[in-house]
């Protein structure tokens, strides 16, 4: 099997791909605007979360519904 068409379609993409564009003043508002998390990307902020694993157990089972139970180990961002 030959890797060919693969080599030629990334050189193809690379060659189409737009120059790269340098945040500054002229495009700030379209960077500020590409860096916002959209309404889909913010859509867990609708769950309504619990912060009690016993009072959310016993929910869970009144409403048949599973449990996302997310635990971890020290700072989220690894500072510890």
């Amino acid at each position: 099997m030959h890797n060919r068409p693969v080599l030629v379609t990334t050189v193809l993409a690379a060659a189409m791909a737009p120059a790269v564009v340098v945040p500054d003043a002229g495009n700030y508002q379209y960077w500020l605007k590409f860096i916002q998390p959209d309404s889909r990307e913010q859509a867990y902020k609708e769950i309504d979360w619990r912060n009690k694993f016993w009072p959310a157990v016993q929910e869970a089972k009144q409403l048949g519904r599973p449990i996302l139970l997310w635990t971890m180990n020290g700072h989220p961002l690894g500072c510890t």
